[in-house]
C-alpha cells in the first residue's frame, strides 16, 4: 500500500528531506574541505591568510594541518548535532499524529503516563490498533538513548543505553549491522558514546520507515469519511477552480486519487464531504 499524502505527512516528509540534505551537506563539506586542504600541506600560514575571501574563515583561523586534523574527526561532532535534529523532527510528527487520532475520537492508550519520546510510538500504534513495529522501535530507542547520553550526560554511557543494547533482538541487530557496519555494542567505547557518520544515515532511515508505519496505521484506523473531508479541505486550500463547477469536481477527484489513493475514496465519499463542508451546494453532483 502506498502512502496517504495528507498535508501534515507531506510537511513532515519535506522537512525530513531538508534536514537530511542539510546534514549530508555538512558531512560532505567537511570531507571536501579536508581534501582541499591537502593542497596546502606544509604551509605555515593560517586559513585566514590562505582563503581571505571565505566568510567566517577567521573564526576557524588555524594552520591548515591543524584544521585538516579537525575536519578528519568531524563525523562524531556532526552526528552529535544530526541525531537530536532528526529525532526532534520525527518526534513532532509522532505527537501530531497522536493529536490527529485524538481529534477523531480515538481513546489514547497511554497507561496513565505522560506521552514522551520513550513511549510515544507505542501509544500511537496501540491507540490506532496497528501492530507495533518492534524491530524498528528497538533501533529507534537505541538511537534515542545515544542522543540522551550525548546531550544530557556529556557522552558518558548511561544504564538506559546499556539496557537498550542488551535488549536488541536478532533482526534489529542484523539491520543495525547492515546500516552501520558495526554491532550495536560498538556504540560504546571506553564508557563513552562514540558516534560515526553512519549513525546519521541510520537515524534518517529508521525515522523514515517509522513514519511510513505511522502513515499506514492512520490510514487503516481513520474512517474513509474523515479522509474524504481531509481531502476536500486540502484540495480547496490549493485549487483555483470555481466551486460548484464541473472543473472543481473533476479536479477534486483527481486530487484525491493522487494524494489519498490508499484511503480508497469513492466519488460518493467526496461528494458527501464536499456538501457537508459547504463547498458543493448544487442539487446535482455532475
Amino acid at each position: 500500500m502506498g502512502e496517504l499524502l495528507y498535508p501534515e505527512y507531506r510537511s513532515y516528509s519535506e522537512t525530513r528531506v531538508i534536514v537530511n540534505n542539510a546534514m549530508m551537506a555538512l558531512l560532505a563539506g567537511s570531507r571536501l574541505a579536508g581534501h582541499t586542504l591537502q593542497l596546502t600541506t606544509g604551509s605555515q600560514r593560517t586559513l585566514g591568510e590562505l582563503f581571505p575571501a571565505v566568510e567566517h574563515i577567521k573564526r576557524f583561523n588555524l594552520r591548515s594541518d591543524a584544521a585538516r586534523s579537525l575536519l578528519h574527526d568531524a563525523d562524531h561532532h556532526l552526528a552529535s548535532v544530526a541525531l537530536p535534529y532528526a529525532l526532534a523532527t520525527h518526534e513532532d510528527f509522532v505527537m501530531s499524529s497522536i493529536d490527529l487520532l485524538r481529534s477523531q475520537g480515538f481513546p489514547i492508550r497511554r497507561a496513565g503516563k505522560p506521552i514522551k519520546a520513550w513511549n510515544m510510538h507505542e501509544v500511537l500504534f496501540n491507540s490506532s490498533g496497528y501492530a507495533v513495529p518492534g524491530d524498528l522501535l528497538e533501533s529507534f530507542h537505541l538511537l534515542r538513548e545515544m542522543r540522551n547520553c550525548t546531550i544530557h550526560a556529556g557522552g558518558k554511557v548511561q544504564p538506559e543505553l546499556s539496557t537498550r543494547i542488551a535488549a536488541m533482538g536478532a533482526a534489529s541487530t542484523m539491520e543495525w549491522q547492515r546500516l552501520n557496519g558495526q554491532s550495536p555494542s560498538s556504540v560504546v567505547q571506553s564508557g563513552q558514546v562514540t558516534l560515526i557518520a553512519e549513525h546519521i544515515f541510520t537515524a534518517f532511515a529508521i525515522t523514515k520507515n517509522l513514519g511510513r508505519e505511522i502513515n499506514a496505521a492512520l490510514t487503516s484506523a481513520i474512517p474513509s469519511s474523515s479522509w474524504a473531508r481531509a481531502a476536500v479541505e486540502d484540495y480547496q486550500g490549493v485549487t483555483s477552480k470555481i466551486r460548484n463547477s464541473s472543473g472543481w469536481r473533476r479536479s477534486l477527484v483527481g486530487y484525491a486519487q493522487k494524494y489519498y489513493e490508499p484511503a480508497k475514496l469513492t466519488e460518493a465519499d467526496l461528494e458527501q464531504a464536499a456538501r457537508g463542508l459547504g463547498y458543493w451546494t448544487l442539487a446535482t453532483w455532475r
